[in-house]
């Protein structure tokens, strides 16, 4: 019995196939999501049933909890997933990019400059400007720090251990910077730039949950659209450039995709660290053949993360609720260390 499904089209345009047991992981991975993102509705400080999440869903009937569900936990919720799937996505695109396991958006900087640009902005200008803005200085903070690395990487000397160097210096500029405005602004914005460096979904609303459903969606789309150019630049740079891979517009055009996808969950959730650096790990492990396998099971990992994570963070010391970030990091910080120890000869 095959264990693979071939797919042609009609006219034998374009086939290709897919290894049966991978597409039962993916299954497997968004089954989980699905189970996780039930947990965090249901399960808080107190206990909505299954029937009520369903109805208030799919709007079949009226619902004894809908504010704690629709306005405090569904926002959250989904938020997270959305979160949690762009910055695995953006540190899948990293990694590849850089040919470097130890990459990712929060390593070396992309995180920091978009929470730098999005605390330049909360701090100066929302006041007179609107506090709607602040995804744009958040993509933009990530555009400038992505560009910078972009730079670095042409030259022909810099390793892609190099440029992760390069990238940790960047991040500690930009959360010098940050931390430079928290000392020096007024109380009520120095709040608010605490949550953005340790990251947290504590109030997101449905207008953000919205903005950045619709964003994620169009640039996955895009990503998923572009993902055979991914998969032959995996192959090297020589073989890429003979199957007639562009490599300075595919670089520049994942990048930019990676940096968008930072910048909006950082507007969103501020700076949640290495969920770009350990979900790729995990995805492969489950996905080692097929490149749209691999980009949809490392968003379903990294929405399950988060969301876990901040399900932790939201019951286990209630009343406080503690920063997501603070989690992920718990997690992320040692698995860096194991990573920088596995590759201290390539430095």
């Amino acid at each position: 019995m095959s264990n693979r499904w071939i797919v042609r089209s009609k006219y034998e345009k374009f086939s290709f196939f897919l290894i049966k047991k991978e597409v039962y992981k993916t299954i497997a991975v968004l089954i989980s999501l699905l189970l996780v993102v039930l947990l965090g509705l249901m399960v808080g400080f107190d206990i909505i049933p299954f029937h009520e999440v369903i109805n208030y869903t799919f709007n079949l009937a009226p619902i004894d909890n809908e504010f704690a569900l629709g306005e405090l936990r569904m926002p959250r919720v989904l938020s997270g997933m959305i979160v949690g799937a762009s910055l695995a996505v953006a540190g899948l695109i990293v990694q590849g990019i850089v040919r470097n396991p130890l990459a990712s958006p929060d390593v070396i900087g992309v995180t920091s400059g978009a929470s730098l640009g999005a605390v330049l902005f909360i701090t100066y200008l929302s006041s007179s400007m609107g506090i709607q803005w602040t995804p744009i200085f958040a993509v933009l903070g990530a555009i400038v720090t992505f560009f910078i690395i972009y730079l670095f990487s042409l030259h022909p000397l810099i390793t892609g251990n190099q440029i992760v160097l390069i990238g940790i210096g960047l991040a500690a500029f930009a959360n010098a910077f940050i931390m430079y405005i928290l000392v020096t602004s007024d109380s009520f914005s120095s709040e608010r730039v605490f949550l953005w460096m340790t990251g947290s979904l504590y109030g997101v609303n449905w207008l953000q949950t919205i903005s950045i459903l619709v964003s994620f969606s169009s640039l996955f789309f895009m990503i998923m659209w572009s993902q055979r150019k991914f998969e032959l630049y995996s192959y090297g740079d020589a073989v890429a450039e003979q199957l007639g891979l562009n490599l300075k517009r595919f670089r520049i055009l994942f990048l930019l995709f990676s940096a968008l996808l930072c910048g909006l969950s950082v507007s969103v959730a501020g700076g949640i660290g290495f969920i770009g650096l350990l979900t790729p790990h995990i995805s492969r492990k489950i996905v080692r053949h097929h490149t749209s396998l691999l980009f949809i099971t490392t968003a379903g990992i990294g929405a399950i993360l988060v969301v876990l994570a901040d399900w932790i963070a939201r019951i286990a010391f209630h009343p406080l609720d503690i920063p997501v970030g603070v989690f992920t990091s718990g997690i992320g910080a040692p698995f860096f260390i194991y990573l920088l120890i596995k590759n201290r000869n390539s430095f």
